[in-house]
């Protein structure tokens, strides 16, 4: 090996040791340093870094929260609000016409909906797709139900899949929200729309 190449294979070694020993030492300090100046519990000691300040604020909800505004559109062109629905409960489903699993729960909802005609409940069953392919598609399955597109979705419902269905009181709030399709006539699921105007009959 030639005088060159030992002294630089030399000084590797020994810049790669000081690197390593720079590190332990940079390590070591800040186990030392760190706990002493950082309060967790926001404290004030010298250096004391106040954790509590960057962190966010919850926001907790106060009943004074606005009912939810959706600008919808029903398969005749017509425009309503879902702020502007009176009844006591309403139910929310989102679909698309290509979703197979929304499209297969889709009877079970007519059949919830003809359960609770007479009951003061609102079904609003809303695509994101134009209205020139959602009417043809629900005109050739015959269902009658309140359908709705909509432009946007409001966050609160919001989900990374569909069918999406929510259940709101009157005061709008979300009381159940259920991902994925279902059996909407099941007995239990009777019962618990029953049991959301105080009967069980």
């Amino acid at each position: 090996m030639s005088f060159f190449n030992k002294h630089f294979y030399v000084g590797m070694l020994a810049g790669a040791i000081a690197l390593v020993g720079v590190g332990v030492v940079a390590t070591v300090a800040l186990l030392i340093v760190i706990p002493k100046t950082i309060s967790v519990g926001g404290g004030s000691g010298p250096g004391s870094i106040p954790i509590a300040s960057m962190l966010p604020e919850l926001q907790f909800p106060t009943g004074d929260e606005p009912i939810v505004e959706w600008q919808l559109t029903d398969l005749a062109g017509n425009e309503t609000n879902l702020a502007a629905l009176s009844e006591k409960v309403v139910f929310v489903n989102r679909w698309a016409t290509w979703c197979t699993p929304c499209v297969a729960e889709m009877p079970t909802i007519e059949s919830l909906a003809d359960e609770f005609a007479d009951r003061d409940m609102a079904f609003v069953i809303v695509s994101t797709e134009p209205v020139d392919t959602v009417a043809p598609f629900v005109e050739d399955r015959g269902w009658n139900l309140p359908i709705y597109t909509a432009k946007r979705v409001p966050p609160v419902f919001q989900t990374r899949a569909i069918p999406a269905t929510f259940v709101l009181d009157e005061t709008r709030r979300v009381i159940y929200a259920h991902v994925g399709s279902a059996l909407w006539d099941a007995q239990s699921a009777i019962e618990y729309f029953n049991s959301l105007f105080g009967s069980s009959a």
